[in-house]
């Protein structure tokens, strides 16, 4: 180590009050942004494939017609 503040106990609140602060917050706030993407996205294709199959199971109810 460089003499830098271990990860245990209440190390996260003594970083955040040091000087560099500020970029362990940004890195932590971009985690967090980065994570809530990634399941925002995985549950948008969840829900595209679960319609997909829910409609081809024949599922979808009865077949409209258009009568223009």
């Amino acid at each position: 180590m460089t003499g830098g503040v271990p990860l245990t106990g209440n190390s996260l609140a003594h970083a955040l009050a040091r000087a560099d602060g500020a970029g362990l917050l940004h890195h932590l706030l971009v985690d967090q942004a980065i994570k809530v993407a990634l399941v925002l996205v995985a549950l948008i294709v969840l829900g595209l494939g679960m319609a997909l199959i829910w409609k081809r199971a024949g599922r979808g109810g009865p077949p409209r017609r258009d009568d223009g």
